[in-house]
């Protein structure tokens, strides 16, 4: 057996391992659906004027992207925390491949563990920590990789897409 695989029993020991919804559903008013279609109708005004139909034909397919989406339900994901690395879902991430952490838990309610991967291009990964024991889970993950300490708050795309109701 080559010596980077791993039999199933070396994967399979759960240190943490808990459930979570695949995204969060916010609540959308008619308000925001007006505002939202004035803010799509300006803003296509604006790029036909300005004889930007490529961005134009981007607006309004991202708007109906938006819409299709409205109506579906999260999954409910598995998060598993090993020894070797992290699974989400059906994807698991070697600690090798993670470039540091952080814990976010405010009095607000956002209490999030933040992954940030050493290819940027993979983006963050993201895992409410809702009834979980965010100190002990802190512990184990500071044995395998760094912590980002300067980070005291959600990340401002966070901010803004709960702001934004997306």
């Amino acid at each position: 057996m080559p010596q980077n695989e791993k039999t199933l029993e070396q994967l399979s020991r759960v240190v943490f391992s808990w459930q979570h919804p695949e995204f969060v559903i916010y609540h959308k008013d008619k308000r925001w659906y007006v505002i939202s279609l004035i803010v799509l109708a300006l803003a296509l005004i604006w790029t036909i004027y300005d004889n930007n139909y490529l961005f134009s034909a981007f607006l309004l397919l991202f708007y109906l992207l938006i819409l299709f989406y409205e109506g579906r339900q999260p999954e409910v994901i598995d998060f598993i925390l090993t020894e070797d690395g992290v699974k989400s879902g059906g994807n698991f991430y070697y600690f090798k491949d993670i470039d540091h952490f952080y814990v976010v838990y405010q009095a607000q309610g956002v209490k999030n563990l933040y992954l940030e991967f050493r290819n940027s291009l993979r983006g963050r990964l993201i895992i409410p920590l809702d009834g979980q024991n965010a100190v002990a889970i802190r512990d184990f993950l500071l044995q395998h990789i760094a912590e980002d300490l300067e980070r005291e708050a959600e990340p401002l795309s966070e901010q803004l897409r709960r702001w934004l109701r997306l």
